[in-house]
């Protein structure tokens, strides 16, 4: 991913005539796909870009998997989607069979020294709340979209009337609007606001994942608490945990396996006194060292959560996630015609589960503010996105802090509360700023 790349603006126009609606996306990650999806049914004309070699490249490159749960932006998911796409939604459920059986999750959140049960959720059905995997997520997004694969961004020209943007490999694409839809270390906003002048918060936190395959009799213990998605701390180590299925045999029957795949995410505050220490513990180098140092965390854990971790294979692979977000700032105004949205715009802390909500409704929002005017002048269309920018960044900026305080909260036991972002109701808007963060001290 180039570092160097830099948007530069010219007041010309290289048209005689306005152009005719061209969107350019970049990013094939959920917003985008999302985006190719809404202007493909309006048959606005698209086209899409990804810097990865090929649709499976991500996922390899992660090799972790990861949940997603889709709440309060489900009705705009299904809005900005063809009805075909809408009734196979339920392939991309982590466990098809548990949703048709009427088990709806209520995503507990546990002591983990003790076992006893601190919150839950109450229960909604598949109408309101869905568990789904995000590499099937992304493929159902992706049906029927072209993408053009292996293209890096080097440098965006805005015009007076068109956008252009070049890639790395040499090709180039001109269009009426470009947008950002490339994740949480974008390019685009890293060149329109860059990280010296606009830096991520690196959150004080260490966070280590696992993938594990299970068998039903090892599973059932975990799902018997709940089905889909659990969460915990422990006030003894600061650690805490959440464990995600991501995949059921029933999903595919092709398959012909019992095993279940889920995700175990392990975190841990950048402090002294973890584990005893006086200094703060940090991610081992070798992977023999990590899975040693999960199972430490693990065996203050009360069952079945310890043992899910302790029995781990030793060729288990331990991936290690560096955590950082960036707040939009109040005000902030893209250039010309390019804007962004999703994680290019938002990124956040996972502990609100909510970054791809925002995604989500990102898109339903650019396409009520912004497509009605891509044939508009370009003062007009800019006016149109700088409405779409205020109304996401008033949303957005809240819930960034309010993620990085559920994340500090979920390493802090005594500020764990239902009113602690860790805990509190999910909503597209809450009411949270920057000076209202708290953080731990020695």
């Amino acid at each position: 991913m180039p570092s160097n790349a830099h948007v530069k603006v010219s007041n010309a126009s290289d048209n005689k005539h306005r152009p005719k609606p061209h969107v350019l996306i970049i990013g094939a990650g959920i917003s985008g796909l999302l985006l190719a999806q809404c202007l493909q049914s309006r048959s606005i004309p698209f086209t899409i870009f990804d810097r990865e070699p090929s649709p499976t490249a991500r996922d390899k490159k992660e090799n972790l998997g990861w949940g997603l749960t889709i709440h309060w932006s489900l009705a705009a998911l299904r809005s900005l989607l063809p009805e075909e796409l809408v009734h196979r939604l339920p392939e991309t459920y982590v466990d098809r069979k548990a949703v048709e059986d009427g088990r709806t999750g209520t995503f507990p959140f546990y002591d983990l020294s003790t076992g006893a049960l601190k919150a839950s959720v109450p229960e909604v059905g598949e109408k309101n709340r869905v568990r789904v995997e995000r590499r099937r997520l992304r493929e159902l997004l992706g049906v029927g979209i072209d993408v053009k694969w292996d293209k890096s961004v080097k440098q965006v020209d805005t015009h007076e009337d068109s956008v252009t943007v070049a890639f790395d490999d040499g090709t180039s694409a001109s269009g009426s609007l470009l947008v950002a839809c490339d994740g949480a270390n974008s390019v685009v906003r890293r060149a329109l606001f860059p990280e010296e002048l606009y830096p991520k918060y690196r959150i004080p936190v260490r966070v280590t994942g696992i993938r594990l395959d299970c068998s039903r009799a090892d599973i059932e213990p975990v799902r018997a608490l709940d089905p889909f998605f659990l969460q915990g701390s422990c006030p003894v180590t600061r650690s805490f945990v959440y464990i995600s299925v991501l995949d059921a045999p029933e999903n595919n029957p092709v398959k012909r396996t019992d095993k279940y795949t889920v995700q175990v995410v392990v975190s841990w505050p950048i402090r002294s006194g973890v584990l005893g220490r006086s200094s703060p513990v940090p991610v081992p180098e070798t992977n023999d060292e990590r899975l040693g140092l999960l199972k430490t965390f693990a065996e203050a854990w009360s069952e079945p959560l310890k043992s899910l971790v302790c029995n781990a294979p030793r060729d288990t692979e331990v991936k290690r996630l560096d955590l950082s977000d960036w707040a939009p700032p109040k005000g902030l105004r893209s250039i010309g015609r390019v804007t962004l949205v999703g994680d290019a715009l938002h990124p956040m802390a996972m502990y609100r589960g909510e970054g791809a909500n925002h995604a989500i409704f990102d898109v339903l929002e650019f396409a009520q503010q912004v497509l009605p005017h891509l044939a508009d002048t370009t003062a007009e269309l800019r006016n149109a996105l700088n409405e779409y920018e205020d109304s996401v960044v008033a949303r957005t900026r809240p819930a960034v802090y309010a993620s990085r305080q559920a994340c500090i909260d979920a390493h802090w036991w005594e500020r764990i509360s239902g009113n602690s972002p860790l805990l509190s109701r999910r909503t597209p808007i809450v009411d949270f700023e920057e000076e209202d963060v708290q953080m731990w001290s020695d």
